[in-house]
């Protein structure tokens, strides 16, 4: 290295002070230039490759970290509207549940024995149910439920047919369920229309298959408060008071099936179906009913007297 530095000093010397470099310096200066180029390069590339590293690494954390927030915000938000879902459906059932207990006498009101027909149904708030809300035909498991109840406090015995559905009605003779069908009335609500043409003076309907009558007062009111509201609210519309012979006690009434769904006729030329008096069950077709028109009955025909059958107020 040495001599190759004083070889080039002397040829500067004898050129009068000009730079002269021969063909081996040239290659030497050729090959370091090469070799910082390539150690420049390759540095270059060193750094190249760490800053790759690093961004990459840096791109997975941030959208590690994303996908977890992401995840987290998911999770959060289905949380909620659970959360959400729950409070409203639990509003939903107090509301639907006010003032319809399981029986059980911590729960029910000090003085509910002595609540009579009016002021169950204005504490249940059925007006509010009957008159604001589209009701569906009771399901299978609705005419279940209030069985349940009715068994529980009132008779254990009673079962529904085993051939006849309560969402079909009852076995009215050995051809199988009454002459007519549940459905909702187009702008009205629930009501029974003709499965077949029915003639003038058949029975429509027999209560005596259908009916379940209450021994007391106390009893129904047990049976009432054991169900939710709306179910509660439905079984004040669908009961009655009747007298079951001249002069008999006057007795608390319903039915677990379609046959309490028939509506009163709002005009003597719309009734096409009454008892022949108070005492009777049997309600006879007063004139000719075509398939699929609606039975329409006269409620007035029996005395409801709650008040009689002990449930004043």
């Amino acid at each position: 290295m040495w001599q190759r530095q004083r070889r080039a000093v002397l040829d500067i010397e004898s050129s009068g002070g000009a730079l002269a470099i021969d063909n081996d310096d040239q290659k030497y200066l050729k090959q370091q230039t090469s070799t910082r180029s390539n150690q420049q390069t390759l540095v270059l590339f060193v750094m190249a490759l760490a800053l790759g590293f690093l961004l990459d690494r840096s791109y997975t954390a941030f959208t590690a970290t994303t996908a977890n927030n992401v995840t987290k915000y998911a999770n959060g938000a289905a949380v909620r509207r659970s959360n959400n879902k729950a409070i409203e459906a639990n509003k939903q059932l107090q509301e639907q549940n006010k003032y319809g207990f399981t029986i059980n006498v911590n729960e029910l009101p000090n003085d509910w024995v002595e609540w009579g027909f009016t002021k169950i149904r204005h504490k249940f708030k059925c007006d509010q149910y009957v008159n604001n809300e589209i009701k569906p035909l009771p399901s299978m498991e609705y005419w279940q439920m209030i069985l349940d109840a009715y068994n529980e406090q009132v008779d254990k015995s009673y079962k529904f047919d085993e051939l006849v559905p309560p969402t079909q009605g009852y076995r009215f003779n050995e051809a199988g369920a009454q002459p007519y069908y549940a459905k909702v009335s187009d702008g009205k609500d629930r009501g029974l229309f003709a499965s077949r043409d029915i003639q003038k003076g058949e029975v429509v309907h027999d209560g005596t298959k259908s009916d379940v009558v209450f021994p007391d007062a106390l009893a129904w009111r047990r049976f009432v408060f054991a169900l939710p509201r709306k179910a509660a609210c439905d079984m004040t519309e669908w009961s009655w008071t009747q007298r079951l012979e001249d002069n008999g006690p006057m007795k608390l009434l319903t039915a677990i099936n379609i046959s309490v769904l028939m509506n009163m006729g709002l005009t003597p030329g719309q009734i096409n179906a009454v008892p022949k008096s108070s005492t009777s069950s049997l309600f006879y077709a007063t004139q000719d009913i075509k398939k699929g028109e609606e039975i329409l009955t006269d409620y007035e025909i029996y005395d409801t007297r709650f008040d009689l059958a002990g449930l004043g107020r």
